[in-house]
């Protein structure tokens, strides 16, 4: 399902220059861009959006120059080049109690579900280490027993996808209608 801010995300963002809009991303209501310009050249690219979303109608709030942003869960930092989770300050994280009556396969996932999602967004066992105190606290008061558990990232490269060839036989039916009656003239001729 479509909904409405994505469809206007799109359309402001199809309103902005390509070289803006190749580095500015958008998920719902909240967007992100990286450009390597000066600072006052980045100021230039920040009023050129909001004057696009001025001559719609509609205001933006963008911070400008910032070499360390909270995007949703994660903390990007450009000048470390590092990564970790982000929490919003008084935001405590609460899962479904493991004796609750939801399928098995769902409890079970639970915890597994959120040490992945800690080992992707954490850049280093530090980053991890940090933050995953936080979430084994509040999977315990959920009485689950997994304890997080810090994997590195595997380096391997995506391999393409292999291309199978595919047997395929095609049947174009005539033109016209075929009867029996039809061909009875070009039999004689042909046998």
């Amino acid at each position: 399902m479509l909904y409405t801010r994505e469809l206007v995300g799109s359309y402001l963002l199809c309103q902005l220059p390509k070289a803006i809009r190749s580095k500015v991303g958008l998920y719902r209501d909240d967007g992100l861009g990286v450009f390597r310009e000066s600072a006052r050249k980045t100021e230039l690219i920040k009023k050129q959006i909001c004057s696009v979303f001025g001559e719609n109608g509609l205001k933006i709030t963008i911070e400008a120059n910032k070499k360390v942003v909270n995007f949703f869960d994660v903390t990007l930092d450009l000048e470390k080049n590092t990564y970790e989770p982000y929490m919003k300050p008084g935001n405590t994280p609460l899962y479904v109690h493991s004796d609750r009556n939801h399928p098995p396969s769902i409890t079970k996932n639970i915890p597994l579900a959120i040490n992945r999602r800690l080992n992707e967004i954490s850049s280093s066992k530090e980053a991890f280490d940090q933050a995953a105190s936080t979430y084994q606290q509040a999977l315990g008061k959920s009485r689950y027993n997994h304890q997080f558990q810090y994997e590195p990232p595997e380096n391997k490269q995506r391999s393409k996808p292999t291309s199978r060839s595919c047997n395929i036989s095609w049947f174009n039916p005539p033109p016209f209608p075929l009867s029996a009656k039809a061909w009875q003239p070009t039999w004689g001729e042909s046998f």
